[in-house]
C-alpha cells in the first residue's frame, strides 16, 4: 500500500473529481442533443399539418412531399433518441464504477486509521517508515522515532474495564497528535504503544518533542485522572543511522523507551515536580 507525500495535490479525490466533471459535461451535451431533437420533431410536425403555409418561401424548392420529410425527420429523432438512450446507459455504469471505486478508497481509508485512537495503524507504519528513511537519505536530513508506551495501562483495563482503557488511548493519541507537527506522523504501534515519525528532526528536535509529550499528559493527569492510578508515558528516542532498516530503528527505539520505563525516569512537569510511575 503506498501513501501519497502530504504535499500531493494529485490522487483519488481529484480523479473522481475530474471524472465527475466529465460526466457532468456529457450530461449538457446529451440535453442539447434531446432539445435539437425536439425542435426536428415540432418542424415536422408543422410541415405536416401546414405544408403550404410553412414551405411557400419561393427560394426554396422541395421535391419531395411534406410526408415524406415528415416521415424523414420522426426517422432522425428516433434515431438520436437511441443515441441518447446508449449514452445515457453508459453514463451510468461510468457512475457506478465511481461509486465502486469511491467506496474501495473509503475501504482503504479506513484500514489506514485506527478507530479508536483516529491516529494511523500499524499496517501502513512500514510504508511510512521506509518513505521518511529514503528521503531521509536522499536529503541528508536527520529522522527521528519515538516510540511510546502508555504505563499502567494494564491496572486500567483490569479495574475499570475495556472501555476506559479506550478512553485513555484515545485521550494519549490526542495528546501526542497535539505535540507534533502537520508533517509528523503518529502511528499506534500495538496495544498501548504509539510509534511518532519526525521527519527533518534532529536530536535536540526530538528532545523538545519528547518533553512536550511528558509535559502534556502530566497536565491532562492533574485534572483527568483516572480514579488512584497516575497516568504516565514511557518515551524511548532515537535518530535514524543511514544504511539502517526500518525494522532496526523500530527495534532502537522500543529498547530506548524500555529502558526508561525500567528506570523509572520521566521529564518534570509544569510545577517542577517529577513524574513518577
Amino acid at each position: 500500500m503506498s501513501i501519497p507525500p502530504n504535499v500531493e495535490q494529485v490522487g483519488p479525490q481529484a480523479r473522481i473529481q475530474s471524472e465527475l466533471l466529465r460526466l457532468e459535461s456529457q450530461k449538457r451535451e446529451l440535453w442539447i442533443l434531446v432539445i435539437f431533437a425536439g425542435a426536428v420533431l415540432l418542424l415536422g410536425v408543422l410541415s405536416f399539418f401546414f405544408p403550404q403555409r410553412f414551405w411557400s418561401s419561393d427560394p426554396l424548392h422541395i421535391i419531395i412531399s411534406p410526408q415524406v420529410l415528415f416521415v424523414i425527420m420522426v426517422a432522425m429523432v428516433l434515431a438520436a433518441l437511441v443515441f441518447v438512450r446508449r449514452e445515457l446507459e453508459v453514463r451510468r455504469l461510468q457512475l457506478a464504477n465511481v461509486h465502486q471505486y469511491m467506496s474501495s478508497q473509503e475501504e482503504q481509508a479506513a484500514g489506514m486509521i485506527d478507530a479508536v485512537t483516529n491516529v494511523f495503524t500499524r499496517a501502513v507504519l512500514h510504508d511510512l517508515l521506509t518513505s521518511e528513511i529514503s528521503r531521509a537519505e536522499r536529503t541528508g536530513r536527520s529522522l527521528a522515532l519515538i516510540m511510546c508506551d502508555l504505563d499502567n495501562f494494564k491496572q486500567i483495563n483490569d479495574r475499570y474495564g475495556h472501555l476506559m482503557g479506550d478512553y485513555m488511548l484515545s485521550q494519549v493519541a490526542t495528546i501526542l497528535k497535539s505535540c507534533v507537527r502537520g508533517s509528523d506522523y503518529v502511528v499506534r504501534y500495538g496495544g498501548d504503544e504509539f510509534l511518532i515519525l519526525l521527519p527533518e528532526t534532529d536530536e535536540k528536535g526530538g528532545e523538545f518533542v519528547r518533553q512536550r509529550m511528558y509535559q502534556g499528559v502530566a497536565e491532562w493527569d492533574r485534572s483527568n485522572r483516572v480514579g488512584d492510578l497516575p497516568t504516565s508515558i514511557s518515551l524511548g528516542l532515537y535518530i535514524h543511522v543511514t544504511g539502517q532498516t526500518a525494522d532496526k530503528d523500530i527495534a532502537e527505539a522500543d529498547a530506548r523507551m524500555y529502558a526508561e520505563k525500567q528506570s523509572g525516569k520521566r521529564a518534570p512537569v509544569a510545577d517542577g515536580s517529577p513524574l513518577q510511575h
